[in-house]
């Protein structure tokens, strides 16, 4: 049987910015979305790292099995509570038990509009 995808992922440019207004729909965001087509659930650890700062790791998500979930960097809840500084740029490893597949995307938006929307394939390490 063919495996896809790799159990560790890099994002080496992560920036998560401030809020530009009190837009609650349109508003800049980050989202990590981890495609998991085994039919395990992928326990997932986060490292965060910093320029100025230690690393903050070992936060746990699951990627349920045959699943995409779309991991927003902005909602604490949904990164087992941790709260990415605004303005600050870091690096994420995601470290996975079964194979995953992760991309990283990042919105700019102010005015009830979107300004800019970036994303990319994370780098998979063998």
């Amino acid at each position: 049987m063919p495996t896809h995808g790799a159990l560790t992922w890099l994002i080496p440019d992560a920036y998560l910015a401030a809020p530009a207004d009190d837009d609650p729909v349109n508003k800049n965001h980050e989202a990590i979305c981890v495609l998991n087509v085994t039919p395990d659930d992928a326990n997932i650890l986060l490292d965060f790292y910093f320029e100025d700062r230690p690393p903050v790791e070992g936060i746990a998500v699951v990627a349920p099995a045959k699943r995409c979930p779309h991991l927003r960097l902005d909602k604490p809840e949904q990164i087992g509570g941790f709260e990415i500084p605004f303005d600050v740029p870091y690096g994420v490893r995601l470290r996975s038990d079964v194979p995953i597949v992760v991309q990283y995307s990042r919105m700019y938006a102010s005015g009830g509009r979107i300004d800019s929307l970036i994303t990319t394939m994370a780098y998979p390490v063998e």
